[in-house]
């Protein structure tokens, strides 16, 4: 059983920390993802792990052994680069072997390793092929076949498709995932987009600023964010984040934006009572957001919040609409929302810009967030 767990980890540059007591587990088999921004420190951790950087504090132990101090060769991690790492001056199956050659492997083990990954990722073909002669999406597979090859221990992928056009990204997820499942080792992918974190991770963990900021499935970040961070970060489009004050009402709490006063759910009653704040900021998911055409369905089994809405941009989509929305209140300046909405069966519902809309907000799911400490707010 092969587990990757990484321990307090700690790297500093010019006293600055760049890497800040970063801790997670990949357990046998798990397909984990570091998303986070330009120079969260996600390549930095990945770095770490493959020994090509060394950590001023932490440990990285893989299936149990600490490999803090190994050399990269000693580690036996298959580690595919952003810009794939092959060598021009050899053919495809050069490439392929380059890694095992270099561990003084049998020729005929070579081979059938070579021959094996090339089948498996259709390189057959190219075998003699030079590099050079490739397209992106075939020098993606040859770097893939190398570390399929290898025969590692756990796989690093830092940001692999990112030189790749939109079109070949989709066929190289599944050729990502398909070296992981032939394998069943520990995987760890760097990306900086959320699109691919959401699309390959069991397990994802964003980070900011040196910092994880949570972990965990890509469901749970999306509908339960620990922070203000994760909120703005996450989804397209990402959470409506509105700001606002709580006012308390006979035991029974609102939150008020401007002259908009919407009663919060019961589950909110208890932690709210330890809120020493006024101040509260309201999470709302675009496609939660009930459209005009939806409210009378929709309120027939859920108690809904009604508020006016001017309609400030309007974008058709596949199958959807996105609305960049005012809401009606005497709140300077105007909250504004994008909401996200399945295309209705008459075209004449779609909002037109500057017309004034009745939608419908859900206070089961809402989400309340303390705008000192930016942590979400749990409810009961």
């Amino acid at each position: 059983m092969s587990t990757l767990e990484v321990q307090n980890l700690v790297k500093r540059y010019d006293g600055q920390s760049a890497v800040d007591h970063v801790s997670f587990r990949i357990e046998d088999g798990e397909f984990f993802v570091l998303l986070g921004p330009s120079g969260s420190g996600k390549t930095t951790v990945l770095r770490i792990i493959c020994g090509l950087e060394q950590p001023d504090e932490g440990r990285i132990l893989l299936g149990g052994e600490d490999i803090t101090h190994l050399s990269p060769r000693q580690r036996n991690v298959g580690m595919v680069f952003q810009d794939y790492g092959l060598y021009p001056s050899m053919d495809v199956y050069g490439n392929i072997a380059y890694g095992l050659e270099n561990r003084r492997l049998p020729k005929d083990e070579i081979q059938r390793r070579v021959l094996e990954a090339a089948e498996k990722l259709q390189l057959t073909p190219l075998l003699r092929r030079g590099i050079d002669t490739l397209s992106g999406g075939e020098q993606q597979r040859v770097a893939l076949a190398r570390i399929l090859a290898r025969d590692a221990n756990v796989f690093l992928y830092d940001e692999p498709l990112a030189n790749l056009d939109a079109r070949l990204r989709h066929q190289a997820r599944r050729d990502v995932l398909a070296v992981h499942r032939l394998r069943g080792v520990p995987s760890l992918y760097v990306t900086h987009d959320q699109s691919e974190a959401l699309a390959l991770a069991d397990r994802l963990a964003i980070m900011a600023a040196g910092r994880l900021q949570q972990i965990g499935s890509p469901s749970e970040l999306l509908e339960h964010p620990a922070n203000l961070f994760v909120a703005r970060f996450l989804g397209n489009p990402p959470m409506n984040l509105l700001e606002g004050r709580l006012v308390n009402e006979e035991g029974r709490y609102l939150c008020q934006l401007g002259s908009l006063r919407l009663p919060l759910d019961a589950a909110w009653q208890h932690v709210l009572t330890r809120h020493p704040e006024a101040a509260i900021t309201v999470g709302l998911r675009p496609r939660e957001i009930v459209p005009p055409w939806e409210l009378e369905q929709v309120e027939a089994t859920a108690s809904l919040w009604r508020a006016s809405a001017r309609a400030l941009a309007v974008e058709t989509l596949i199958g959807e609409v996105e609305v960049t929305l005012e809401l009606q209140t005497t709140q300077q300046p105007a909250p504004c929302l994008v909401a996200v909405w399945p295309e209705p069966e008459e075209l004449s519902d779609l909002p037109e810009e500057g017309t004034v809309l009745q939608i419908g907000l859900d206070p089961q799911h809402l989400l309340l967030f303390d705008p000192r400490s930016e942590r979400a707010l749990q409810s009961e």
